[in-house]
């Protein structure tokens, strides 16, 4: 099924909007003035989601803020800025009552839902002289609520009193992931995640109770507070790990979570990042959504992601580049611990003793170039003997005309970015990351958003786009010159009408 089609209105010449932004704020329990601040400039006491058990601080004077989401970055960041205002009787400010590790929830127009979760890290208070008299300023910035559990640390040493053995935790982890066959990869990560927590509250030695805490509130509830551990989610068509693992996930030192995921879902080949989505923040985990030419034709990753057309109502500025600064001309994979080396894999993609995958017109152009895509953590247990090796000798044979499908025409692809006025009052308008745009009569991929607010200004998306080319209806990129855009430089009137072109 193709993706949802987001268009913005018809145009009338007239786009107008009234951005009315709402900050949810909250403190941390161990201050001893917790309790929740709420920035709305309508109505301070026209509150989604605030704390129950008491009244919010009701603030108006926020000045303006920014967030940003980005492919293969799991924390994000945000920032804000508001008017020191006094809280209390004793001229305590905003600055004392809103530390590090205070909660912030971002709305934009009448939605319920928070478009940004994000949690604080450093607060800096400027004062100025201006012609009213003393001006007091804070800036809070952070990163996305997800990298409280991106960066999830779970500490080994031995050097530390009542802590857990390396070696016996990776044996924990790794049998209960053999249990799994086949291993999908949100059960991978699943799993992975809950042995980490589990361990991080044996471990007597380290107490981690309020980042718990902190996780199961903002991450792991729902709306109402009640458990829901769906905060991962696997899209796409690949589903599944292609081989068994089993890898050193623990060591004597401090264990990170992502680096896990990571090492067994490496770069090029899939991807990780943070979005909220419908007002709960996500991690999105998935093989990278370009098409498999595998798959009889199948290249629904790519037309299955909802596509924004952009329209020129909403277009404040754009630049594209096209650059052969990243080239790629053979394409070879394996994977680390089977019991053929590197070298067999390379051989036996094609039945050669120095067969890899190849352009070869490219080839003649740039040189040599490879791609390798490297795969860790295979289990030799179960697959030993020669029933290994038509499975994984296929799997790598597909990898390979995977990379080179998506990674051999990179030179001929257009990037660049472009800013959007973002839409209060229809947020579904407002393309995402990790999806796709239709611009100048092809389609790019969103692997950077960044929302900006000032107050008394247009609210603006900047977006950051890659893999600019021409697909047909089914997702593939056409061959050839047909892929290519053509005329870009051409006049036109970008900026003030709408393409004639399909969505």
């Amino acid at each position: 099924m193709a993706g949802e089609v987001f268009r913005k209105a018809k145009w009338s010449g007239v786009e107008n909007q009234t951005p009315i932004p709402r900050l949810e704020i909250f403190t941390p329990r161990f201050d001893r003035d917790a309790g929740v601040f709420v920035y709305d400039h309508e109505s301070p006491a026209f509150v989604y989601g605030a704390d129950a058990q008491r009244d919010p601080y009701a603030c108006t004077k926020i000045l303006a803020y920014s967030f940003t989401e980005a492919v293969d970055d799991l924390s994000g960041s945000f920032g804000f800025t508001v008017e020191d205002e006094e809280v209390d009787a004793e001229g305590r400010t905003v600055f004392d009552f809103i530390p590090e590790r205070s909660v912030v929830k971002i709305y934009e127009g009448r939605s319920p839902r928070p478009v940004f979760v994000g949690i604080v890290r450093k607060r800096h208070l400027g004062m100025s002289m201006t012609s009213q008299g003393v001006k007091r300023t804070v800036v809070f910035n952070g990163k996305s609520i997800i990298s409280v559990i991106a960066e999830f640390a779970v500490s080994l040493d031995v050097r530390i009193h009542n802590v857990g053995d390396p070696t016996v935790r990776t044996k924990e982890l790794t049998a209960a992931l053999s249990r799994e066959n086949p291993l999908s990869i949100k059960r991978f990560m699943e799993l992975t995640w809950g042995h980490f927590k589990a361990v991080s509250i044996s471990n007597t030695g380290i107490s981690t109770a309020g980042l718990l805490d902190l996780i199961n509130k903002f991450i792991l509830g729902d709306e109402q507070g009640n458990p829901d551990a769906s905060f991962i989610k696997v899209s796409g068509r690949e589903l599944y790990l292609r081989y068994n693992i089993a890898m050193p996930f623990y060591n004597a030192a401090n264990n990170v979570i992502a680096d896990t995921w990571r090492n067994i879902l490496p770069e090029r080949a899939y991807e990780f990042f943070s979005r909220c989505e419908k007002g709960r923040p996500r991690i999105i985990a998935r093989q990278v959504p370009f098409g498999d030419p595998n798959g009889e034709g199948d290249f629904g990753d790519w037309s299955d992601l909802p596509l924004y057309v952009i329209s020129p109502i909403s277009l404040t500025d754009f630049a594209l580049d096209r650059s052969d600064e990243e080239i790629y001309t053979a394409f070879s994979s394996h994977i680390v611990g089977a019991s053929r080396d590197r070298m067999f894999f390379i051989a036996a993609t094609q039945g050669g003793p120095d067969a890899m995958v190849r352009h070869s017109h490219k080839q003649e152009l740039y040189g040599f170039r490879p791609l390798e895509l490297t795969f860790n953590g295979y289990a030799r247990r179960g697959n030993e003997g020669n029933a290994e090796m038509p499975g994984i000798t296929q799997a790598i044979k597909e990898l390979n005309a995977k990379a080179y499908y998506w990674y051999s025409r990179l030179d001929e692809m257009y990037s660049g970015a472009m800013t959007l006025c973002a839409d209060f009052d229809n947020p579904e308008n407002n393309p995402l990351v990790g999806c796709r745009v239709k611009f100048k009569g092809g389609e790019f991929y969103v692997t950077k958003t960044e929302r900006t607010w000032i107050y008394g200004g247009t609210p603006t998306i900047k977006l950051t786009v890659s893999r600019g080319m021409v697909y047909d209806e089914r997702g593939k990129m056409r061959e050839g010159d047909a892929g290519i855009l053509r005329n870009v430089g051409r006049r036109m009137r970008e900026l003030d009408r709408e393409e004639k072109s399909k969505g």
